[in-house]
This record gives C-alpha cells, structure tokens and sequence, in this order.
C-alpha cells in the first residue's frame, strides 16, 4: 500500500510541470518582448506586387545633382550668341526676316541702316560771321579762283553756327584730291576735303538665339548672303 501510494506521488510530481504550463507554452509576455528586441515593427509595411521601393542606390542616384551642383534639366537650351551681317541691301534683310518666320527659327533679327562716305566735299570751313565769309571770297577771287559758294556749315561737319565756302562736291575721292591740289598750286591754303556721310541702302543686321539655329539659317541663305562675311556682335 505505501509502495502504490510512492508511485502515485511520483506520476503526480512528473505530471505537473506540464498541467500547470511551465513546459511547453509560452509566458505571458514573454514572445512579444522577444520579437520587440530584435526588429521594430513600426517600420514594417506591406508593398503590393509591382510597387515595390526603388532600391536604396538608386535613390542616391536620382538625389545626386549634374556637376555643376544643381538638377540636370534635359533638354535645356543652349546659351544665345549674337551674330552682325553688315552691308546687307533691303532683297537680303527680307529674304533673312521671312526665313525665320517660315521655317519658325528661335532667333531675334534687328536691323538699321548703315551710313558711309557718299561724297568728298572740297571746302574752307569754321567762318564765324558773313564779313569774314566775304573777306576770304575776296582773297580767292585775287587767286583766280571763280567756282564758291557761302553757305552754312552743315550738321556734323564743324562748329555749330558756323559758315563755310564751298568749292566742290564730288562722288570720289580722287576727283576731290584733284580740285584740292590745283587749288594748292594757286596759292589757296586753307581748302580741306570732309567726307561726306549718307544712308546708301545697305543695312546692318543682327541675329540673336542659340548658335545651332543660327547656323543652320545662315546654311539655308547662304546663296542669298553671297559674299557678306558672318561676325561676332562686338
């Protein structure tokens, strides 16, 4: 009878453990805190198929700025340049103005005309009042000189309000060299030549946009342009 009872308690020792959850179940709190240590679970989220995030070195590349520390733009333009045609006449400049609207060019035209030595004029300039005008007429009448004419000194050519008598006008500049030399020879000293200045028709053009466009105008109109040499705006 005390041996059956011995055995007894000693099923009841083994089986305990196991009735009362100390083998094989879990503590409370035990799993989670285990879990909690070694990840945290506020980071993790579910990506749908297809969605899934650009991995990490690609992010760092698509951060990355072009060398010169700002984003790349694609297709940015290219820096505008300014490119003068001089000693165009009127055909050209409209012929060059209705390219670019045709065709649409990205460039900028502008123009004005040009002015140049249209004439030689032979002349004793900077006569202050009409006395000393007529005192010199009669100086070059005692020299044998007949061809003169008082007249106003004109814009641009000497002192304002001033008087000038003039000996010749001439559309070269050999044939004034001439009249100022046979002048000389008759004793007159102070005959000058100035240089007349007027529009003749010829323009002065300047193309403003990105060189490829410019380019590739002055290519189409290369026949139209014979001759006028492309430059730099100064």
């Amino acid at each position: 009878m005390r041996l059956t009872f011995l055995i007894l308690l000693l099923i009841n020792i083994a089986l305990y453990p196991l009735v009362s959850g100390l083998i094989g179940r879990p503590r409370d709190g035990a799993e989670p805190l285990r879990l909690a240590s070694q990840i945290q679970p506020e980071r993790i989220r579910l990506v749908a198929p297809g969605n899934a995030p650009p991995a990490a070195d690609e992010v760092e590349a698509a951060a990355q700025p072009d060398g010169d520390g700002a984003p790349a733009v694609a297709g940015a333009d290219a820096a505008p340049v300014c490119i003068v045609l001089s000693g165009l006449v009127r055909t050209q400049v409209d012929t060059l103005g209705e390219r670019i609207r045709q065709q649409q060019v990205a460039a900028q035209l502008s123009e004005a005309e040009q002015t140049e030595t249209t004439a030689w004029w032979v002349n004793i300039p900077d006569l202050a009042t009409r006395q000393l005008a007529d005192r010199k007429m009669g100086e070059l009448r005692a020299l044998g000189v007949r061809d003169m004419l008082v007249m106003a000194q004109p814009e641009g050519t000497g002192s304002a309000q001033q008087l000038a008598i003039s000996l010749g006008l001439f559309k070269t500049e050999a044939a004034a060299n001439e009249l100022l030399a046979t002048l000389t020879g008759q004793g007159v000293r102070s005959a000058v030549i100035t240089p007349r200045e007027g529009k003749a028709g010829h323009f002065r053009v300047e193309l403003r946009g990105a060189r490829p466009a410019l380019d590739g105008l002055l290519s189409d109109t290369r026949d139209t342009l014979a001759g006028i040499a492309p430059a730099d705006c100064p």
